[in-house]
């Protein structure tokens, strides 16, 4: 977990899935990315909910509960903490595990930076991934967990193709994707690094803002992605830059190949989230939303608490959604986006605590402070449980009955920049799912826009037809055409951004706007790059 501060700008409206789910004692069916979704067997939509572990002694309560190296003290300790969080009756169903450095590093070597990979030693990796790693992997999956898989450390604050650091993680997926146990394992996906900050891009300086340094990340990760692909076929979370903030550029040069999706990390203060609804969710919909438009999305770090309680790394409340507060909006966030798996970052042993009324009085307090994650994380959860449907899919759950665009068939885009194109089907059984990105499109004039991936990039001041076609699983198809209008300054709710600097409102009928103290509103372009 590390700090970073993101622009925002798009706000979109989306629409809540039939999602499936799974918990100790549930089936655990094979997953797959299928367009912007990971789905099961079945073909449900599947967003997962879950916690997350690191296998080091400071880790595990600062170092008072085993040390030394000792294996079987790690493992007894790690699986009580999974089984005393089933026993609390959380309703989870992923955990990301961190293949800590302790294990893989020379003890005694300095590393250049906390969790630095220049101590790395490929037999002790070797070694402590058969007696540590994989045997902590196959117990989550024993309690109905998937795993999520980080390889040791943090990123440098400076990355560039082909240094130590790539050839690092090179040689880390390299090994893990040959494990017998691992490889083409159903139940493990790979987060392929940890936070990366700034990369060397192509026009030589070293940063996260412009497309050279997207276009240069994806060569460092496709790298990993093409090794894993050399044996397995596991489910690969792709980061971001500026700490797992920053992923537009994916829009317009992501990872090829398939299972991929993106690993994104939010805390308050993130997204400009901690503003209220609004700023939070055009922050998100500026950085995240366009691998969303594409690829599932799991968030493996976050949370929040009030300060007072010193035990999450995130400082702010629950609050309501669409109003005050960073708990409830991150959920309607992460819920209208539709394709968002995500965990609770806070440690496991305070989780595993929930419910107990012999629990210190910090962390009881902490753990039913409304205002805090846990207490309505552990409702949240539930919730997402009870939607689980395990009978399988009918014909009218893969048969599609119509296509609409929420807000009409006319769109309006910012010269210069994109927005999601937000086309979805609605199936025969009622539910919905956004299929822009897998649908085939024809646009009546490319030198104005140009549609791929999901989502709208405006060239030019002008107009065009777009025509949208859909097939569903049984073969069916449908169309919708579209009318997109590219302009310089569009004077829309959608397009005009009244909190560039301080919050404002816009009123679109009459195009007024109010700024906040010393503030003021505008456009702002998003992903571009004519190709």
């Amino acid at each position: 977990m590390r700090i970073s501060k993101v622009v925002c700008f798009f706000v979109m409206v989306f629409f809540v899935n039939i999602n499936s789910y799974s918990w100790e004692g549930m089936p655990m069916p094979e997953l797959h990315v299928d367009g912007r979704y990971l789905k099961d067997t079945d073909g449900h939509i599947v967003n997962l909910h879950g916690f997350a572990q690191t296998f080091s002694p400071w880790f595990n309560e600062q170092g008072s509960k085993w040390n030394n190296h000792n294996v079987q003290g790690c493992l007894n300790y790690n699986k009580n903490i999974i089984d005393r969080i089933m026993d609390a009756g959380w309703k989870v169903n992923f955990v990301r595990q961190h293949m800590d450095p302790y294990w893989s590093n020379l003890p005694g070597c300095t590393p250049d930076y906390h969790e630095a990979h220049n101590c790395f030693n490929e037999t002790r990796f070797k070694k402590y991934l058969d007696e540590v790693f994989v045997p902590m992997a196959e117990y989550a999956i024993s309690k109905g967990l998937y795993v999520v898989m980080r390889p040791p450390g943090v990123s440098p604050e400076r990355i560039a193709i082909g240094d130590d650091y790539q050839q690092y993680l090179i040689k880390v997926w390299g090994i893990v994707a040959k494990h017998p146990k691992l490889m083409n394992n159903p139940h493990i996906m790979f987060e392929l690094a940890n936070e990366p900050i700034d990369i060397l891009g192509t026009d030589g300086t070293y940063g996260a803002g412009t497309q050279g340094h997207y276009d240069n990340l994806k060569i460092f990760f496709q790298a990993m992605v093409d090794t894993i692909r050399a044996s397995a076929d596991n489910i690969l979370w792709i980061p971001g830059l500026g700490y797992q903030s920053l992923y537009a550029g994916f829009a317009v040069n992501p990872i090829e190949g398939e299972n991929i999706g993106y690993a994104v990390h939010v805390y308050p203060g993130w997204f400009n989230s901690g503003n209220g609804y609004e700023p939070f969710q055009r922050g998100w919909d500026r950085q995240v939303q366009p691998v969303a438009d594409f690829a599932p999305v799991i968030v493996t770090e976050m949370d929040w608490a009030p300060e007072r309680h010193g035990k999450s790394w995130g400082k702010d409340i629950t609050g309501t959604a669409g109003g005050d507060g960073f708990g409830a909006n991150f959920k309607k966030i992460t819920d209208d986006c539709g394709n968002v798996s995500w965990l609770l970052f806070t440690e496991p042993h305070l989780l595993a605590e929930f419910g107990n009324p012999n629990a210190p009085a910090d962390v009881v307090d902490f753990l039913t402070d409304p205002e805090a994650c846990p207490l309505p994380i552990y409702n949240w959860f539930e919730e997402y449980a009870a939607e689980y449907d395990f009978s399988g899919v009918s014909d009218e759950y893969l048969t599609v009955s119509e296509l609409f665009v929420v807000g009409g068939e006319n769109i309006s885009v910012l010269n210069k920049s994109s927005v999601s194109l937000n086309v979805f089907a609605r199936f025969a059984d009622g539910h919905t799912e956004k299929v822009g990105s897998v649908s085939v499109i024809t646009v009546e004039n490319p030198n104005v826009v140009n549609v791929v991936r999901g989502r709208i990039f405006a060239l030019t001041d002008g107009n065009s037809e777009v025509i949208v076609s859909y097939i569903d699983p049984k073969g069916n198809q449908k169309q919708l055409t579209l009318n997109i209008a590219s302009t310089t300054f569009p004077l829309t709710n959608d397009l005009f951004n009244p909190a560039i600097w301080e919050n404002g409102t816009f009123d679109e009928q009459s195009r007024t706007l109010k700024t906040g103290p010393w503030g003021f509103g505008g456009w702002q372009c998003g992903v571009f790059r004519q190709n």
